[in-house]
């Protein structure tokens, strides 16, 4: 049996001990400590630091989630509480509401004896104050203190800057604003909200800081999710995984060279984000299995010794293999994360299975939600194919499409025919036509016209992708707009960096294989280390869900990008 044994430990950091609070700092109009990152800190360890998960963490931190870079900033929301204020020369009532955003009246009541004035060296009690945060004694946060801060509210209105997953409902209980008042203030004609738009939020001085600053709420397990997800594995300071590939390492005639490379490719992509997790204090004991070894059978390796404490597989990229392995695995109860598509009979095998490949209801879904996101003012054409399988996807879609309220898109769907498509083209406004025929000539029928057409948009299926008929030059240069689960282009510009550091760690080009690799790998060690949202990669994206029949989970995030010259473009988000 050929195996390869990859121990990745925890480091541990002792902060260094500092006299200083943590400066305190105003963004987006709300108050966070300044805190810099220090040398040898791990993710885990500033979730202890702060009393924060990784989703809230790596949400107010863009950047952090690639690693934590002693000398770096970040922040997290300000803690509050009592603490008592020496009065300074020349110091009024109000100045001091002003340096701890404290009403004036909740001082008067908290220090009756300052309704006749204040007098130099006196003591106030004030609540609901900023506390200062000692990186080295975070547990003084909780004691009497005497500190002095620099930030002063000066208006009745701020901006506050939407997160992910945040709804206007969020906003408003957090606020303690009603969702009318907000969509007035800002124009909104819907409630929706999108991560990075600006909100204005009217704040009344006498009760703006009567309001603590509250954590971001953990966004719902599995992404898109409607209902929260509970990962199939338990959190541990240390995991076992199991990885099966077929590396081929064996001497054999039968040895298929193509297969063994993209294996190793696969391998060497994990082993990128293996080092990545552990600079986020992800640790675990990763086996890595030949599973087209000659000299163990797949069944032998799954009775060693190394399988007894396994906490998680990634399965085999063979179906033979994958059913051998989630077989073992649904009797022993053990979670499967599934790296490529496999039949469904395989993946619905266990409730804990984990589809990384996103199906296609769910790809169709993104695509429905883009059009309406992006395609306002145009005429929306989906033309019915007389075929059974072309028709389950055209139903999938139209129940996706019309899922969305009219208060979000004004987007309205029409149905045609083959023959009766061209009767619905608009006079001079764009169209968009919507087709998952899986007959080939029609397909480059549909794209010539389109050619002919500079109004016309042409939505397709994934399939496609695959026809050799789109290599004709009449329809090679039509795009195509088409949702994936994954996308792979050199140019794009997350790739263009991660290819240069692959090629010096491995002198050798970047392979989808090698994204893949480094995709799923880094996404569950996420998960595993407690984040929940969707997570972006270099090719794929990661939300998970139960799946609707709650027969495995699976991953609902998609990419929707234009196809054409045979090439992934890149996607409007990049």
């Amino acid at each position: 049996m050929t195996q390869f044994f990859l121990f990745i430990g925890i480091l541990f950091f002792s902060l260094k001990a500092t006299a200083q609070a943590l400066p305190i700092i105003e963004k987006n109009g709300q108050k966070y400590y300044q805190y810099q990152l220090q040398e040898g800190q791990t993710l885990y360890q500033l979730q202890a630091l702060t009393k924060l998960d990784a989703d809230q963490l790596l949400v107010l931190n863009p950047g952090l989630e690639r690693g934590v870079e002693a000398g770096s900033i970040m922040v997290f929301p300000v803690q509050r509480g009592t603490i008592y204020h020496k009065v300074q020369p020349d110091q009024t009532l109000f100045a001091v509401s002003r340096t701890y955003e404290v009403p004036v009246d909740s001082l008067m009541r908290w220090n009756p004896s300052a309704k006749s004035g204040l007098k130099v060296g006196q003591s106030l009690r004030i609540q609901n104050a900023i506390l200062p945060f000692d990186a080295a004694q975070p547990q003084a946060l909780v004691a009497q203190s005497q500190a002095t801060f620099p930030h002063k509210l000066t208006d009745t209105i701020i901006k506050h800057t939407v997160l992910e997953k945040e709804t206007l409902y969020f906003i408003s209980k957090r606020y303690m604003v009603s969702i009318d008042t907000l969509m007035a203030l800002n124009n909104m004609s819907s409630s929706r909200v999108s991560p990075g738009q600006q909100i204005k939020v009217p704040i009344q001085k006498e009760k703006s800081n009567s309001v603590p600053v509250q954590v971001i709420p953990s966004a719902l397990k599995g992404g898109s999710s409607a209902a929260s997800l509970d990962f199939p594995v338990p959190r541990k300071a240390l995991y076992n995984i199991a990885v099966f590939l077929p590396l081929q390492l064996d001497s054999s005639a039968n040895n298929n060279r193509f297969v063994a490379a993209a294996a190793l490719d696969y391998y060497m992509g994990m082993k990128m984000a293996l080092d990545s997790l552990k600079k986020l204090g992800f640790a675990a004991n990763v086996h890595v299995f030949d599973d087209n070894s000659l000299t163990a059978s797949l069944e032998e390796q799954l009775n060693s010794p190394q399988m007894k404490t396994i906490d998680l597989i990634f399965s085999p990229l063979q179906e033979k293999q994958a059913k051998i392995v989630a077989t073992y695995a649904k009797q022993n109860g053990i979670p499967v994360v599934f790296p490529v598509q496999m039949p469904a009979a395989i993946v619905q095998m266990a409730p804990n299975f984990i589809a990384y490949t996103t199906p296609d209801a769910l790809l169709i879904q993104s695509l429905a939600a883009q059009i309406h996101r992006e395609y306002q003012g145009y005429t929306v054409v989906l033309i019915n194919s007389p075929i059974a399988a072309d028709q389950q996807l055209e139903q999938q879609f139209k129940t996706a499409f019309g899922k969305v309220p009219t208060t979000q898109s004004k987007l309205k769907l029409q149905e045609a025919t083959w023959a009766t498509y061209p009767k619905f083209k608009p006079v001079g406004g764009p169209q968009l036509l919507v087709s998952f025929s899986s007959d080939r000539p029609k397909v480059v029928a549909l794209l010539k016209a389109a050619a002919l057409d500079s109004n016309m948009l042409v939505v397709g299926q994934k399939d496609w992708l695959d026809y050799k008929e789109l290599d004709d030059p009449s329809v090679r240069n039509e795009p195509f707009l088409v949702a994936l689960p994954s996308y792979f282009n050199y140019h794009s510009a997350q790739i263009i960096p991660f290819h240069k550091t692959y090629r010096k760690r491995y002198n050798a080009d970047l392979t989808k294989m090698s994204c893949l690799g480094f995709d799923l790998t880094l996404h569950i060690g996420k998960q595993l280390l407690g984040t929940n949202t969707t997570q972006q990669g270099l090719i794929s994206n990661m939300a998970l869900k139960t799946a609707a029949n709650g027969l495995s989970i699976e991953n609902s995030a998609a990419v929707v990008v234009t196809y054409r010259n045979a090439q992934l473009l890149a996607p409007k988000n990049e």
